[in-house]
């Protein structure tokens, strides 16, 4: 959907210039920035979501979701109350995104995940996400509940395992600002192919090849934010250089091809795989 995603790009800064300013945003009020009739509010509504789906693939809290607002100065009643979605998430999610300081480096980072999202519509970027991170882990992520397990989509309904209702935590999170252009200076410098394993990332819609950013040393753990310390990977390497047996060795492996990279880059050979 091109119009929609060139709306969500004209948008996308009038909101930041509110959140900068501390003030709010009716959808009619949008609407009419956008050249839109005032009441093309829905027409709004699935551009912000559009918008908040460009937040949760740069990984920050919701940034249209507490901006703009309803006639009645609300968060849209309807956001986030889909069948299906576990009790908790959107109060966790409106909270973390209220209570969180949106950066320059926050704006950026939205900003460069829109245009990752192009062509998409709102409802097929939250399916395009879900391909990256499951959706119910993805929704834990954006309400805080980062220590809530999963549940195993495997387990067979006849076990009657589980509750009716299930508890949960909210906890509150520390985000760090990264640097957008670290990011896209090591993507430049990956060429196309995860730095770990060597294969080229999957096709964008825009030409380009999906690998993600992985801070070898975590900023939590006083990593730096230098692009001697971030690594393109592909989502599979992402995953188990998180969670997976091999953590310490990937992490080893990880800083020798990084160096290795980095020498190449440095001498003229940007955009050559590690390997």
């Amino acid at each position: 959907m091109t119009v929609q995603h060139d709306e969500a790009r004209r948008l996308l800064p009038i909101i930041v210039h509110a959140a900068k300013s501390s003030q709010y945003l009716r959808y009619q009020d949008a609407a009419e920035l956008l050249g839109r009739p005032r009441d093309n509010a829905r027409t709004v509504a699935q551009v912000c979501d559009l918008l908040d789906s460009a937040a949760a693939l740069a990984d920050v809290p919701l940034l249209a979701l507490v901006v703009v607002l309803t006639a009645e100065n609300k968060i849209n009643p309807k956001a986030w109350t889909a069948k299906g979605i576990e009790p908790g998430i959107r109060d966790g999610i409106i909270r973390r995104s209220k209570a969180h300081t949106f950066t320059d480096a926050d704006f950026k980072a939205i900003a460069i995940a829109l245009e990752q999202l192009k062509g998409h519509s709102n409802r097929t970027a939250w399916k395009f996400l879900a391909t990256l991170m499951p959706s119910a882990e993805r929704r834990r992520r954006l309400a805080g509940m980062t220590d809530v397990a999963i549940a195993d989509d495997a387990i067979n309904d006849l076990d009657e395992l589980g509750t009716d209702k299930p508890a949960y935590k909210v906890i509150q999170t520390k985000q760090y600002a990264r640097d957008p252009k670290v990011r896209a200076a090591v993507r430049t410098r990956a060429g196309g192919r995860c730095e770990y394993c060597g294969e080229e990332g999957f096709l964008c819609d825009d030409g380009t090849r999906y690998l993600e950013c992985h801070h070898i040393i975590a900023l939590a753990d006083d990593g730096a934010d230098y692009m001697s310390n971030v690594i393109a990977i592909c989502p599979h390497d992402h995953r188990e250089a998180h969670y997976g047996k091999r953590r310490q060795q990937i992490e080893t492996a990880m800083i020798a091809k990084v160096k290795v990279a980095e020498a190449r880059r440095l001498t003229g050979g940007a955009g050559e795989n590690a390997g």
